[in-house]
């Protein structure tokens, strides 16, 4: 299907399902996320859903092979159990080119049985046109979109300075991504077909942007736990491709807090970069709510 070709302005159902320990278990796996939280909490990853609702849509959307990701955001709105039904519906934008690509922005809500949400959130795929897609090199694939904040925060001296959330470090390998296409849902060739890839911009595979946008959710999860859960927000800007065995490490900055009647709201400059090459690969703002500690009866 044709970008062009997409029905705007019509609801998209993607289906309900039951989100189990053991599927959210395989996705942790897959990641190489072992952040006990989850489990002490009996709550899904946010970015978890914000995949497995992406991986449905491209399935249901149908678009040509190659479809990268462009930019992600995402809202918990109050977390999802293990063990709670979801319906994910999905809003296609009006397709928008620019040059040889072209761009779908499609907006998205997780809801329970009772039509609560629990997720929201959007989702930007591009298409490079396959007459024009050996002109088109990687900084053809950034938009002029860029999330709030600024994780390129620097010293007086033009260094980065030190992560002050807790760092993630992962070395890409073809082993996990096959992993995280079972898990997540999203097999695009892209990831997984070696001769595919190769005729592609990238030269050869990359690792999905949803798996690398998931090193930061476990950032985020390692540094607010719970509160990350249930309030986490995250926009983010795929800047950039991770080749197999590259390593990969996250970073992050509170950036500002402010004290609100429900609790402490924190936002965070996050990114992810190669740490072999320096690349920025992901930048992205985040945030969360703290809210107040119950008194133990």
């Amino acid at each position: 299907m044709a970008v062009s070709r997409v029905n705007t302005g019509t609801d998209l159902e993607l289906g309900t399902w039951t989100v189990t320990e053991d599927a959210v278990r395989q996705y942790l796996e897959a990641v190489g996320d072992t952040q006990p939280a989850y489990f002490d909490c009996k709550l899904a990853p946010p970015v978890a859903l914000a995949a497995w609702t992406l991986g449905a849509l491209l399935k249901k959307l149908a678009l040509p092979s190659g479809a990268i990701h462009s930019l992600q955001e995402l809202e918990s709105c109050g977390g999802v159990h293990f063990g709670e039904e979801v319906r994910a519906t999905a809003y296609p934008g009006r397709p928008r080119r620019r040059g040889n690509l072209e761009f779908l922005t499609t907006g998205y809500t997780l809801r329970n049985r009772n039509g609560e949400q629990l997720l929201t959130g959007k989702s930007t795929v591009l298409i490079v046109s396959p007459s024009e897609e050996e002109a088109a090199g990687e900084g053809s694939l950034q938009t002029s979109a860029a999330p709030p904040g600024n994780s390129g925060i620097s010293t007086a001296d033009g260094k980065r300075p030190q992560s002050s959330l807790p760092v993630i470090t992962r070395t890409i390998t073809q082993s996990q991504l096959n992993d995280y296409s079972q898990a997540s849902g999203d097999d695009n060739p892209l990831h997984l077909d070696p001769a595919f890839a190769a005729s592609t911009q990238f030269g050869g595979i990359i690792a999905h942007g949803m798996l690398t946008l998931a090193f930061v959710g476990e950032m985020m999860v390692a540094a607010y736990g719970r509160s990350w859960l249930e309030t986490g927000l995250l926009n983010a800007k795929f800047r950039g491709a991770a080749h197999l065995g590259d390593r990969l490490e996250t970073w992050g900055q509170v950036a500002r807090e402010e004290a609100r009647p429900n609790g402490r709201s924190v936002e965070c400059s996050v990114n992810v970069r190669n740490s072999r090459s320096g690349e920025e690969i992901i930048n992205a703002a985040a945030a969360v709510l703290i809210k107040p500690t119950r008194p133990s009866s």
